[in-house]
């Protein structure tokens, strides 16, 4: 999982350029959505209602801030959910540091997001 932490401080800046929507906010929906997803799927992790509460809020975030159509926005959080699953899955069972360590920054980043947007600041 070492790419995905050079992912994450390569990659962000660029989605950010391409559409502001796509990072933070569509990608903390990402986030969210597989977290949700490896805890349905797994004994490991037990299942948080507020999961899917916080993926759908970032998720209008995007789309209220998207310079694209709403399609690109679902499309690119149909995309992730499964990276971001699969990555909660490395960090959770496996024990992978990269995986532990792009987790808690997109925490961060979501969690200083979610700080400043309508949808999103009154949770957790």
């Amino acid at each position: 999982m070492r790419w995905a932490a050079l992912a994450l401080a390569f990659i962000a800046p660029a989605l950010a350029a391409e559409d502001p929507a796509l990072y933070p906010a569509a990608q903390c929906a990402a986030l969210w959505f597989g977290q949700d997803d490896y805890a349905r799927a797994s004994t490991l992790l037990d299942r948080d209602p507020q999961d899917l509460h916080l993926a759908e809020a970032f998720r209008q975030v995007a789309l209220r801030q998207t310079t694209q159509s709403p399609e690109v926005i679902n499309d690119f959080i149909k995309k992730q959910r499964p990276i971001m699953a699969f990555m909660v899955e490395a960090y959770i069972f496996g024990g992978d540091r990269q995986s532990r360590d792009v987790y808690e920054t997109l925490m961060q980043d979501c969690a200083v997001f979610a700080a400043t947007q309508p949808e999103t600041k009154a949770l957790r």
